[in-house]
């Protein structure tokens, strides 16, 4: 998504960048209930999910410590935000005041040239 916007010279504002609580590390159901608008997106079918999850277990195998998932993403974005001069709003979602300041804390996590590397071919599937 970054390099049109690049291009365009436009600011990009990432919806759900978490992946709708996906690498949140909170416990994920398998099962979705019959209220969850979730269940209607592609990314929560049977067949995807596993996949999905797959590449969620992949991301926490590369965590630094004390550095979560979400810190992980969103950390990713801004890093390929300032490669690419793009100015980006990203919108994780955040229901208590301490996935707030998690979120927040994510612009000073600094991710090494080899966990970028690492997180590369995540980002293009």
């Amino acid at each position: 998504m970054l390099p049109p916007v690049a291009e365009l010279r436009v600011t990009a504002v990432p919806y759900s960048p978490l992946g709708r609580r996906m690498l949140t590390g909170l416990a994920f159901a398998t099962s979705l209930t019959d209220t969850d608008a979730r269940q209607h997106f592609p990314r929560f079918t049977a067949e995807n999910l596993a996949a999905n999850m797959l590449l969620v277990a992949k991301i926490n195998i590369a965590l630094t410590p004390g550095v979560s998932a979400a810190q992980i993403a969103l950390a990713w974005h801004y890093v390929q935000s300032r490669k690419l001069k793009v100015k980006t709003v990203p919108i994780p979602g955040r229901r208590k005041c301490s996935r707030l300041l998690e979120n927040v804390a994510a612009e000073s996590v600094i991710l090494t040239a080899r966990e970028m590397e690492a997180l590369a071919p995540l980002a293009s599937v």
